[in-house]
């Protein structure tokens, strides 16, 4: 990917700020629970790209203490709107890579959901190392849709709209060899970096359904959906739309896995 389709996508969420909130599905109750089974609160966290506040919600209503820094404006305002209600959480907007904490090495953990794809893995791990205080803990965490196993409705419906962006978005047909059983392992970059202690891996399987309306919104919040050309995004949405309604009742099964990584910082060499 070009680096100035990288920054397009990467600054594409900040026009749907209430829509992603609306739409975009919550991180399982149980990935917030391997987090405070190793940074109970109130520890002081740092989050990195909340966008309208997805996962910080639940993390401030469990008592953290919490630096959530976003790159978009109207992101950043409508998470301080929806964390209003808890004087722990503070919203900063601001450029991650740029953005420099208060004093180094004063977080117990560091969160980035479904956001540090983002980040130049170059400077990222780094800059996490020094907010993190020794022996606290880096945790990326990201949901990841499914097809379902051969045979159920989630795998015919995921399958039937490959025609559909082939005809209508073929930039974002999966590349040739990709598995859609295989996940993303964050492990390794991880490790490479030298900050951080072993790598733990959980995944987490999950279902949801969608109405077709929603499915819509949902898919209209992902950055490669969101900048296709203004009439090949509204022929491929009206075309995914017409399959749900008149192949699967209107319903769309969505199954996930949410991966959570989780890493200790190490001490200062």
């Amino acid at each position: 990917m070009s680096r100035p389709l990288q920054e397009r996508r990467r600054r594409s969420f900040d026009a749907i700020a209430g829509q992603y909130l609306a739409h975009r599905p919550p991180y399982p109750a149980a990935a917030f629970e391997l987090l405070a089974a190793r940074v109970p609160p109130p520890a002081r966290v740092l989050e990195v790209g909340p966008g309208p506040g997805l996962a910080t919600l639940p993390l401030a209503q469990r008592g953290y203490r919490i630096v959530a820094v976003e790159l978009g404006a109207q992101l950043a305002a409508e998470a301080s709107r929806n964390l209003a209600a808890y004087p722990g959480v503070r919203v900063v907007n601001a450029d991650f890579e740029d953005w420099q904490p208060p004093r180094p090495h004063a977080f117990d953990l560091l969160l980035a959901a479904s956001s540090w794809h983002w980040i130049d893995p170059a400077a990222g791990y780094e800059r996490a190392w020094r907010a993190l205080r020794a022996g606290g803990w880096l945790a990326l965490m990201a949901n990841h849709p499914r097809p379902g196993r051969l045979g159920t409705r989630s795998r015919s419906f995921w399958d039937a709209t490959d025609a559909l962006y082939r005809r209508f978005a073929p930039a974002l047909v999966r590349r040739r060899g990709w598995n859609p059983s295989r996940l993303p392992n964050q492990a390794v970059p991880i490790r490479r970096s030298g900050r951080f202690g072993p790598v733990e891996r959980h995944v987490i399987a999950w279902r949801r359904t969608f109405s077709a309306d929603d499915y819509i919104g949902l898919i209209d919040t992902y950055s490669d959906h969101r900048t296709l050309p203004d009439g090949a995004r509204r022929r491929l949405f009206a075309a995914i739309h017409r399959l749900a309604d008149d192949e699967f009742g209107g319903q769309v099964a969505r199954y996930y896995r949410t991966v959570v990584n989780l890493a200790p910082a190490l001490k200062s060499p």
